[in-house]
């Protein structure tokens, strides 16, 4: 019998972006919670909405679902648009 022993440390991958800078401080803020109609995502979402809002003074969530689609529902440039003049930053769902 052979053991075949592999490196757990990831090779390095090119990075094709960057995450947005982390707000400073997220008291008293409106924080948006996007959900594209995939099951579990709204649960996931409110649940996450609540953790934030029992650690950081006054801080509120708004659930929004894209404007396209059916089963599934897509996040237009539009909507982008409209969740960023209401929020400061933004929770997504997107996958299974």
């Amino acid at each position: 019998m052979k053991l075949h022993v592999l490196n757990p440390v990831a090779q390095k991958v090119e990075e094709k972006g960057s995450s947005a800078p982390r707000l400073p401080n997220l008291e008293g803020k409106h924080i948006g919670l996007y959900w594209n109609f995939k099951a579990g995502g709204d649960a996931a979402l409110k649940h996450a909405g609540e953790l934030l809002k029992s650690r950081y003074a006054g801080l509120e969530t708004k659930l929004y679902v894209g404007s396209i689609g059916g089963s599934n529902h897509f996040l237009t440039k539009d909507d982008a648009k409209r969740i960023s003049g209401e929020c400061v930053g933004m929770i997504g769902s997107t996958a299974d």
